[in-house]
């Protein structure tokens, strides 16, 4: 699978609930939570010159009271837009991040057999773990989080408590893993890998055979613990933003 198409095929896994189109570009809003459901998706042809693709975009999300915000990706080598949003002085987000991709059956190997609860819907528990960029989590958050078309959500307990949880969701054969948590007093314990296992065990049972993820490039020990259970990077990714 192309670039293109793995964005795409991402982007049907988090799905923002204020959306538009700009010829096969997508366009995506959810009052501002997370940079994959508030930023303009340029894969495929926007039906229109770049520089007005471009001014489209601005408008789209200012009137939407949203700072406008374009995902560029790649491997390797620059994306088309990159020079375009130079002139204009668009900046870079921080945090810019890898996509990872693995067969489902490697990581099966991979990881340790852990049993983990799994539940159609996020419980108190995991909404209570769960932090995006160390924020608590606005109202939106929930829609975003049953926004696939089918996901599940996976809690590690110990003697009542949560201690690490995560999201899988399965699109034509994809899983995807989100909303990866450890506890802080539970961390190198080896719940970042049981979770992970645990998970792609469920999407397994889906009828996925690859599943990929997203992690920051800075995120130097998650991206080792996702290479021991298998995963390899695909391509990089940046959120760039509009000045003012």
């Amino acid at each position: 699978m192309n670039i293109e198409d793995l964005e795409r095929l991402a982007a049907r896994h988090w799905q923002a609930p204020g959306g538009g189109r700009l010829g096969e570009w997508l366009l995506r809003a959810a009052d501002g939570f997370t940079g994959r459901g508030n930023s303009a998706l340029p894969a495929g042809a926007p039906g229109i010159p770049l520089p007005a693709a471009v001014d489209a975009v601005e408008a789209w999300y200012r009137e939407r009271g949203l700072p406008p915000m374009i995902v560029l990706f790649g491997a390797g080598r620059p994306h088309p837009l990159t020079p375009l949003l130079a002139e204009r002085a668009w900046y870079p987000r921080q945090d810019p991040a890898f996509v990872m991709t693995a067969p489902v059956a490697e990581v099966l190997a991979r990881s340790p057999a852990a049993r983990i609860d799994l539940d159609p819907e996020p419980d108190e528990g995991f909404l209570r773990l769960y932090r995006y960029r160390g924020q608590d989590l606005p109202p939106i958050a929930r829609t975003l989080l049953m926004s696939a078309p089918w996901q599940a959500f996976g809690s590690i307990r110990r003697d009542g408590r949560t201690v690490a949880v995560g999201r899988v969701s399965v699109v034509d054969g994809w899983g995807a893993l989100t909303a990866v948590q450890v506890d802080s007093s539970c961390q190198r314990q080896g719940l970042g890998q049981a979770i992970t296992g645990g998970l792609t065990a469920a999407a397994a049972d889906a009828g996925a055979r690859d599943i990929l993820l997203q992690v920051a490039t800075t995120n130097t020990p998650a991206r080792a613990l996702y290479a021991r259970c298998g995963f390899r990077d695909s391509h990089r990714y940046e959120y760039m933003i509009a000045p003012g």
